[in-house]
């Protein structure tokens, strides 16, 4: 078994004084604990000589990261792996990382998994230099929904040995407890695929209500400092999987804290978000797309650690060609939570869509209403007969499907686009998922006629938390902005819009920001 240092790695970029500063090595002055800030152990040398740098201004550079084009660990109908298409950066230098899920009907782009309608296509880069002990960061916004695996990874498959070398952080966390929730980071590292230790971590414990939640839609710096071996400890690689240690951080707060199953071969470097299409893991892919963003990467090498020599294959069929990494940069707009708000692929038959057609159940002032009509219908009958035909008029509401109150259809919507009309007991519904207590919900649409919308702040249940209601009486086509915060409590956000018997309610370019 051979041992070498860290190749030296170019920089990428000249780093400005103050953005180096920002993320400064420190070494440690006392114990690492959970919850403590991070730090170098004592006595481990720092390598800035050999220190990586990315800040993605000017796009991804072709000599330093594969863009990768592959899919892997997906069950059931599998997913769409990772692409070029959804690779791209801004003027500004943020690396752009599109998440398609499972209501993603545009078409624009092709999976290369067993998916080839674009759903469940997420993107990652990978280095194409190998690392090895050292501190791994990188400042992030993640995507922000369910069903998409947000990553920082390494990762080393050694067939001979069937040694699978990796370090991950992975979001949203929650699978111990079988809650999904960006209130939880997964922190996991591998020697081989069932020797590991993977810790699911509750923010607001691990960091002391530091952090408390991480898809809020701010920067937050992601990290763990990888040891092959303590200060004075002989190296045995292979020999003690326990020796050394990973120390994972959010934020310079470490989360957790793993000496067992240390990985000990060099790797390369992962960045990027994919599709599981596992709900057990990272729940379900419940939206049309969303985004992940990366200002910048960094990777320092720790002297004096030992590492296997080890570089890690990649096929030619596996990454992009150059001619597919993004040229041009990309701007960034704010997405809108809803899927299909516009209502295009919302069809009647149409099951990928986000919106479920449902009905509400008969109220006093539906069967008010029924009695109303029915005597108008019918001067002069008895209150038997009435109440007989008031009955028999329930029966048949029941009977007519919930497909039938709600329709979607072209000419329905604003200046005849496609759009919603609700009538009777009609109701139809979206839930967007990871919506926390305290974020700001913006909601814009058009509407006109008669009815009610709603929004429900849920819990991870159905119990409601607070509902918002807003209602609409207008023969003409009205713009409705309203902005409400998120209550203490709530976990996720469902929309609804209803009528009451004897009305009518038209919908359409429903859109929800959350900032």
């Amino acid at each position: 078994m051979s041992v070498k240092r860290i190749v030296p790695i170019i920089m990428l970029t000249v780093v400005a004084a103050s953005s180096v500063a920002a993320c400064a090595v420190k070494e440690e002055t006392a114990a690492l604990n959970v919850g403590g800030d991070v730090s170098v152990l004592k006595g481990v040398e720092v390598d800035y000589d050999n220190m990586f740098f990315d800040d993605f201004v000017g796009g991804v550079d072709y000599d330093s990261w594969y863009i990768g084009k592959q899919a892997w660990g997906s069950s059931g109908d599998g997913n769409g792996g990772v692409i070029p298409e959804n690779v791209n950066y801004t003027d500004d230098g943020v690396l752009v990382l599109t998440g398609n899920g499972d209501y993603y009907t545009s078409g624009d782009v092709r999976g290369v998994g067993s998916r080839k309608d674009g759903t469940l296509t997420g993107a990652a880069i990978i280095s194409k230099f190998v690392t090895g002990p050292g501190r791994y960061e990188s400042k992030v916004k993640i995507l922000p929904r369910q069903g998409a695996c947000n990553a920082m990874w390494t990762y080393a498959y050694d067939t001979a040995t069937n040694g699978n070398h990796e370090i991950d952080i992975e979001l949203p966390g929650g699978t111990k407890s079988g809650i999904i929730t960006f209130e939880n980071v997964l922190n996991t590292n591998y020697v081989t695929v069932d020797g590991n230790q993977s810790q699911d971590v509750n923010l607001a414990e691990a960091t002391n209500g530091n952090t408390t939640v991480l898809n809020d839609g701010q920067w937050h710096t992601f990290g763990f400092d990888w040891y092959t071996r303590e200060p004075g400890e002989t190296a045995n690689l292979g020999e003690d999987a326990s020796l050394g240690k990973v120390v994972y951080y959010v934020d310079g707060k470490i989360t957790a804290i793993s000496d067992l199953f240390v990985p000990y071969y060099q790797a390369r470097l992962w960045l990027g978000v994919w599709f599981p299409n596992n709900p057990g893991f990272m729940g379900s892919a419940d939206f049309e797309s969303d985004c992940m963003y990366i200002d910048w990467v960094k990777y320092t090498p720790f002297k004096n650690q030992p590492v296997v020599e080890f570089t890690p294959e990649l096929g030619a069929s596996q990454v992009a060609e150059r001619s597919e990494y993004p040229s041009t940069p990309v701007s960034t707009a704010s997405v809108n939570k809803i899927s299909n708000g516009n209502f295009e692929y919302a069809a009647k038959g149409k099951t990928n869509s986000g919106w479920k057609f449902d009905r509400r159940v008969i109220n006093s002032e539906d069967v008010a209403y029924l009695r109303s009509e029915i005597s108008a219908q019918n001067p002069g009958l008895s209150v038997e007969k009435i109440n007989e035909l008031v009955n028999e008029a329930r029966k048949n509401l029941q009977a007519v499907p919930a497909d039938e109150m709600c329709t979607v259809e072209k000419e329905l919507g604003y200046m005849d686009s496609c759009g919603l009309k609700v009538e009777r007991r009609g109701l139809i519904n979206q839930t967007v998922d990871s919506v926390y207590g305290g974020f700001e919900t913006e909601l814009a649409l058009q509407a006109k006629g008669k009815g009610t919308v709603s929004l429900l702040y849920m819990g991870y249940g159905d119990d409601v938390v607070e509902e918002k209601i807003i209602r609409i009486d207008s023969e003409e086509w009205t713009t409705i902005n309203q902005t409400f915060v998120a209550p203490q409590g709530t976990k996720r956000l469902r929309i609804q819009f209803y009528t009451q018997l004897g009305s009518e309610l038209y919908a359409d370019n429903v859109n929800l920001r959350i900032n």
